[in-house]
Order: structure tokens, then C-alpha cells, then sequence
């Protein structure tokens, strides 16, 4: 029996010893410039990256220490100086020291919103702008109240107070008023001040608006006769809409005595009433009446007062 001839191992090889990754695809225009953009794009911004560390790290490098007192750089600059405007009677003067500003102290260290607060705590301010301006201004701009009238109010002490009530019906203290321009003001009587709940001075008084735009519409229309008004009696003022009977009086009018006026809603027609307030002071002067007063209440009329014949007799006597 022959024997099958065996085939030698040499040159044989493994399937392990195989490469058996496929041959890359070529790359085609379009996908090669497409990869050089990528790369130029992280490049890019690695350069951007690098260079921002290298400036920052320069210019840290350049620029001086700074301590950190707030009495050192520029944040800590000293008060030169106050720029101060206002539409009412404040000064200056009196701002400065009624909110201890002076010159020399850090303008950062300055609380502006304490100082805001501060102002319109007086209630004569109404409103308050107040801003740093480098390197050592501190401006400030204020719109105060403006009084109508004005109020003695006891102090329990056995003398009294006054107080000016705005527009709004706010009752405040007149800081820096001078003397002239306060005698200038009506006085008003015939209705009490309630203490306000938080103990902040009065409350406002209602209805104010009215009484200031009747003394207003006076004054454009007949100033001679409205500089002599003296006393606004408000006894018989209801500020309320659908009140049926509300009176403003002037009690003290010169020579034309009291004058009322109707300060109801419905018809508070005040340039008409001073307009026949005017036309009957004139005829009362052409004819040197004596009077107690006109009554500008009752629609479309005058009702003329004449003294009595005791009162005309002082009149005539002084």
C-alpha cells in the first residue's frame, strides 16, 4: 500500500496575519478643502486664544497695584464740588448742610439713596436725582412742593408751629422759605390736621387741588384783588365729588370783606366767579360803597354785602 505524500508548512500564513483593513477611499476635491477649512478654523481660534491670554498678562503686567483701602485710585476721588438745581426755595447752602456734604470726603463713600430718602422725607422735596460724576462732582437735582397756604398748628408748649400745605394736600415744614415770600401765602383756618399713623407729621389734606386752582385762577385773572386775600376759611369745604353744598371763603379780602366762592364739582366754575368778582369790586369802588363782603356762590350773580352802620362808622374811623 503506497502512502499519500504530506504537503510541507513552508510559505504558508495565518488568516490572523492578514491585514484586514480596506485600502482608504481617495479623497475628492471637495472634502479635502473642506478639511482644510476645519483646520484652518481651530487654528484660528487657538491663535485668538493664545493671543488674548498674552495681552491680559501684558496689561496686568503695566498697570500699577491698587490697594485695596478705598482711599487709593480713582474709584475713591474726593468731593470737590455740588452741582445743585431746583424748581423751589432750597439752596445750595442749606442742602449741604442738611445732608452734612463736604468737601474732601470720598465720593463713593457718599449713600446716594440714604441722601434721596433723606430729602423727600421733608416732604417739601417731591422728588430727587442725585448721581456721581467724576472726578469729584456730586449733582443733585430736586422738584419740590410748592405751598398754597399755610398753618399754625400748636406745640403744646404755648406756641405754634407753621406748616405749608401743597397742591397735593401735603402737609410739610418750609425749609429755607424766606420771610417775604411766606407772608406772600394765605393762611388757612376752618379745618384740622390729623397726625399721620406712622408718625410722619399730618396727614394730607383733601380737596387741596381745588382751593389751589381757585386761588391760582385769581391771581392770573384779578391779582390786585387776590394779593389781599389774606385768610382761606375752609369750614364749609367738602372735597367730595357728589358733595351737595361746598363753600370756599376768604375772610380777609381788604376792603371787600369776606368773599365766598362755590367750590362744589359740579359747579366750580372759578375764572367765571373771579371775572364777576372783579366787575363788582369796580362798581362798589366807583361808588365808594362800604361793604362786608360778595357771595360769588349763587349762579350767574353777585350778592353784595354793605356794612352795617356801626362797622362802616370804624371802617371810616381808621
Amino acid at each position: 500500500m503506497s502512502k499519500s505524500a504530506s504537503m510541507p508548512n513552508v510559505g504558508l500564513r495565518s488568516w490572523q496575519e492578514i491585514n484586514q483593513r480596506a485600502p482608504e477611499a481617495a479623497l475628492s476635491p471637495v472634502a479635502r478643502r473642506n478639511r482644510l477649512v476645519r483646520w484652518a478654523g481651530w487654528g484660528a481660534t487657538l491663535f485668538t486664544g493664545l493671543l488674548v491670554i498674552l495681552l491680559t498678562a501684558w496689561a496686568v503686567s503695566r498697570s500699577p497695584a491698587v490697594a485695596a483701602s478705598d482711599d487709593v485710585g480713582p474709584l475713591a476721588m474726593p468731593l470737590s464740588k455740588v452741582q445743585f438745581t431746583t424748581d423751589g426755595m432750597m439752596t445750595e447752602g442749606w442742602i449741604a448742610n442738611f445732608l452734612q456734604l463736604h468737601t474732601g470726603m470720598p465720593l463713593e463713600n457718599i449713600n446716594l439713596y440714604a441722601l434721596r430718602q433723606k430729602l423727600l422725607d421733608t416732604k417739601q422735596v417731591s422728588d430727587a436725582v442725585i448721581t456721581r460724576e467724576r472726578p469729584g462732582t456730586l449733582n443733585i437735582a430736586l422738584k419740590e412742593r410748592h405751598p398754597a397756604l399755610r398753618v399754625a398748628v400748636d406745640n403744646g408748649a404755648g406756641g405754634y408751629q407753621i406748616y405749608l400745605v401743597a397742591r397735593d394736600g401735603t402737609v410739610f415744614t418750609g425749609c429755607d422759605f424766606p420771610v417775604e415770600i411766606l407772608n406772600q401765602i394765605p393762611w388757612m383756618s376752618g379745618l384740622a390736621l390729623h397726625r399721620a399713623k406712622d408718625g410722619s407729621g399730618f396727614e394730607p389734606v383733601a380737596g387741596m387741588d381745588l382751593v389751589a386752582t381757585l386761588l391760582q385762577t385769581a391771581r392770573a385773572r384779578a391779582p390786585k384783588i387776590a394779593a389781599q386775600w389774606g385768610v382761606v376759611d375752609l369750614s364749609q369745604f367738602d372735597p367730595r365729588p357728589n358733595a351737595p353744598v361746598s363753600l370756599i371763603k376768604i375772610t380777609k379780602s381788604g376792603d371787600l370783606g369776606q368773599l365766598t366762592f362755590d367750590a362744589t364739582l359740579q359747579a366750580a366754575d372759578f375764572p367765571t366767579q373771579i371775572d364777576r368778582l372783579a366787575f363788582a369790586a369796580r362798581t362798589v369802588q366807583e361808588k365808594a360803597m362800604l361793604i362786608s363782603g360778595m357771595d360769588m356762590s349763587i349762579e350767574n350773580q353777585v350778592v353784595v354785602r354793605p356794612l352795617t352802620m356801626a362797622a362802616a362808622n370804624t371802617r371810616r374811623a381808621r
